[in-house]
């Protein structure tokens, strides 16, 4: 096993383009897996915009054909296109959401894992007719990519800790039997 060594800010923009701390990373990785953490970091700042998310703004990241699956946050989703456009409906709600930081980056040949920490206030519009409740949240949640031979996104699968984040958020509700995740 290689060294895992972290990555500050400006370190992170220079090698990949997105200017987020990584606190763990494989020190060295092949040209290729160089190429899809790139691919994958830059999906994830846009798709964690708050003005730039977008089916369209991801485009270019995502393999023709590619599927997304987050059954227990984002069900209606099924491509990383449609991921972006749903992310942005909860950016319309938590206006300063954003990356802090990513946790941990790993990759393997065509394959890119990545768990990240996320904050963000509802100072927006209403998240599921609950209206702006000015509290903030900090919850992790984790992604795992295929991408293809070109380096774009060929499927993603998504995890988070959506309650953590309900819960700060204040969107808990006394019945959520009867509350449809969004």
């Amino acid at each position: 096993m290689g060294k895992i060594v972290s990555l500050s800010e400006a370190e992170t923009a220079k090698r990949f383009g997105v200017s987020k701390e990584i606190k763990n990373i494989p020190q060295n990785l092949s040209a290729e897996e160089e190429r899809n953490v790139k691919t994958v970091l830059s999906y994830m700042d846009i798709a964690y915009s708050p003005t730039h998310s977008s089916a369209t703004a991801v485009a270019e990241f995502c393999a023709k054909g590619s599927t997304f699956d987050a059954r227990s946050t984002f069900p209606t989703s099924h491509t990383p296109e449609e991921y972006a456009d749903s992310h942005s409906h909860v950016m319309s709600s938590l206006k300063d959401l954003h990356i802090i930081q990513f946790d941990v980056v790993v990759a393997k040949e065509n394959f890119v894992s990545l768990r990240y920490t996320a904050t963000g206030s509802h100072i927006g519009g209403p998240h599921n007719g609950i209206e702006a409740t000015k509290r903030r949240g900090q919850w992790t949640a984790a992604g795992n990519f295929i991408l293809d031979d070109q380096g774009l996104i060929s499927h993603w699968w998504k995890d988070w800790d959506k309650m953590q984040m309900w819960k700060g958020l204040g969107w808990v509700r006394p019945n959520n039997d009867e509350t449809e995740f969004a």
